[in-house]
């Protein structure tokens, strides 16, 4: 077995995209929100960067009608140097490395009506972080200028903190992602947690069932590339026909208003056999 029950990639990524139901107790209970299933829709966790053409990889990208997510998963500390906040440098730079380029991202879609779009990164530690809280809060901050960023906003979460025996929904939701020993989730009041610690505890651990998986993810994700960008080119030849049949309309206007073939085609900088071939249709 290449890993064990605890908060990997694979049992991570899994349980969060298969159980809705309990990904959004996670994402309510941190951001404060009120989500339903309705209002969310997975993204693609793979996007190339256009400028520095390097692929991210999202854990869990979630997007809502208001809001995109990026959900995180750290399982070791890589570096244990700190910054003059005594914060972690590697954890904060990483958080905000993917805080930037979530939002980067969401604003490509300006036009679509998506310009207001607030990013919410959350990133779930399985070890100590600095803090006395379990979920800490915070907006992208220049230091410099003294600016605050409220659309784009950073949740950083230490499973460490937060106590095996707590009463907290919230709290025994995110214990679940580190606990080895599934037995308290198995029997608990709530029925999200049950159901999410029993497709843990049967989770296909083997070799062979992890390759198909990352085959299957891998397929979806192609398939889904290519479904976009099939709607992406009708959407732009629907747009070239509503363009063409506004044009036509101001032809004949322009005719019914007295002016000639001749100088519709000057005006409007076209091709006087195009012009009569609309006239006449």
């Amino acid at each position: 077995m290449l890993h064990e029950i605890g908060l990997t990639d694979y049992y991570f990524k899994e349980l969060l995209t298969e159980r809705r139901d309990y990904l959004l107790l996670l994402i309510n209970g941190i951001c404060h929100l009120n989500l339903t299933e309705k209002d969310i829709l997975f993204g693609n966790i793979e996007e190339r960067d256009e400028i520095t053409f390097k692929t991210v990889m999202y854990d869990i990208k979630v997007v809502s009608q208001d809001i995109n997510f990026d959900i995180e998963a750290q399982k070791n500390l890589v570096d244990k140097t700190k910054n003059e906040h005594g914060e972690y440098t590697y954890d904060v730079n990483r958080a905000i490395y993917y805080a930037c380029m979530l939002h980067s991202r969401s604003l490509q879609y300006k036009e679509s009506g998506y310009g207001k779009k607030k990013s919410i990164v959350i990133f779930i530690y399985l070890y100590d972080i600095p803090g006395k809280d379990a979920i800490q809060m915070s907006n992208m901050h220049n230091r410099c200028t003294g600016v605050e960023y409220d659309n784009v906003v950073i949740y950083s979460i230490s499973l460490a903190k937060i106590s095996k025996d707590s009463k907290i929904e919230l709290e025994r939701a995110l214990k679940l992602l580190s606990e080895l020993d599934l037995t308290q989730y198995k029997n608990d009041k709530s029925n999200v947690i049950r159901e999410a610690a029993g497709m843990i505890e049967g989770f296909d651990k083997s070799d062979i069932a992890m390759m198909k998986r990352d085959a299957k993810k891998k397929e979806e994700y192609e398939l889904g590339h290519i479904k976009e960008m099939a709607i992406a080119e009708g959407e732009a030849k629907g747009e070239a026909k509503g363009e063409q049949r506004k044009l036509e309309e101001n032809i004949r206007t322009m005719f019914s208003n007295g002016a000639t073939a001749e100088m519709i085609s000057k005006l409007l900088n076209l091709d006087i056999d195009y012009v009569n071939e609309v006239l006449n249709k």
